[in-house]
C-alpha cells in the first residue's frame, strides 16, 4: 500500500497526470517500476497483488496469467478496506496514510471508518430509503459482497454513529435499499504537473 501511494506521486512528477480514460488505462497499466527484479505496473500492484489476482474493472483478464512467476506474491484473500487506504491521485480518492506491518489491522480499521464518514464517499438517506456510494465500491463490488443489493450489510461494518444506525435500521426493515454511486472525481490536487502521455514511457 505504501509503496503504491508513493509511487503514484512519484510517477505524476516524472510522467505527469493523466487527464482521460485512455491515459489513466495506459498510466496504470504501463507505467512499472522494478522491485528485486519483478516489473509491476499499478494495476499489477493493486489487482495481482493486493487483491490477490482479480480481474481489474473493465478489464478482459487478471494481471497475471498463468506460469507468471509474480503469482507468488499474490496476496492469498482480498481485504476489502484496502480500497480505503490505496491513493490513485484522484480527488476522490482516500487521503494517503502510513501503514506498518505491526498495526496494518488498526490502521486499515481506521481509514475505513474515516472514509465512510465522509458524505462525499457514504450518505444513508433513511427516508427515501436509499445508499450512496463512491464509485470505488462499484468498481469493486466483489471484494465486498457478492452482489449490489449486499453491499448494504457490507458497509454497515464501516460506519458509526446516527449513519451506521440508520442503516442497521433499513437493512432490518427488510425493505429494498436502493444502492446509487456517486460521480468520481478524477481531478488531480497535483500543483503544476505536467499532462501524461504513454510517449514518455522508456523501456
Amino acid at each position: 500500500i505504501n509503496l503504491y501511494n508513493l509511487m503514484i506521486k512519484y510517477a505524476f512528477i516524472k510522467l505527469g497526470t493523466p487527464d482521460s480514460d485512455l491515459a489513466r488505462d495506459s498510466f496504470f497499466s504501463n507505467v512499472s517500476i522494478n522491485i528485486g527484479g519483478d516489473v509491476l505496473s499499478f494495476k499489477g500492484l493493486e489487482n495481482g497483488i493486493l487483491r490477490g489476482n482479480k480481474r481489474p474493472p473493465y478489464a478482459l483478464s487478471a494481471p497475471f496469467s498463468k506460469g507468471d512467476p509474480r503469482l507468488k506474491l499474490a496476496l492469498p484473500k482480498v481485504d476489502p478496506r484496502i480500497h480505503f487506504a490505496l491513493n490513485c491521485g484522484a480527488k476522490s480518492c482516500p487521503p494517503v496514510k502510513k501503514f506498518t506491518v505491526d498495526a496494518i489491522e488498526e490502521e486499515l480499521r481506521i481509514v475505513a471508518l474515516a472514509f465512510c464518514e465522509q458524505s462525499d464517499n457514504v450518505i444513508v438517506d433513511d427516508d427515501k430509503c436509499e445508499l450512496h456510494l463512491s464509485t470505488i465500491l462499484n468498481w469493486y463490488q466483489s471484494d465486498f459482497a457478492e452482489s449490489k443489493s449486499a453491499l448494504p450489510k457490507a458497509v454497515v461494518n464501516y460506519l458509526r454513529g446516527d449513519s451506521k444506525e440508520k442503516l442497521q435500521k433499513m437493512i432490518e426493515s427488510k425493505k429494498d435499499i436502493k444502492v446509487k454511486f456517486t460521480k468520481y472525481d478524477w481531478g488531480t490536487n497535483a500543483l503544476k504537473s505536467k499532462t501524461y502521455s504513454s510517449n514518455f514511457l522508456q523501456a
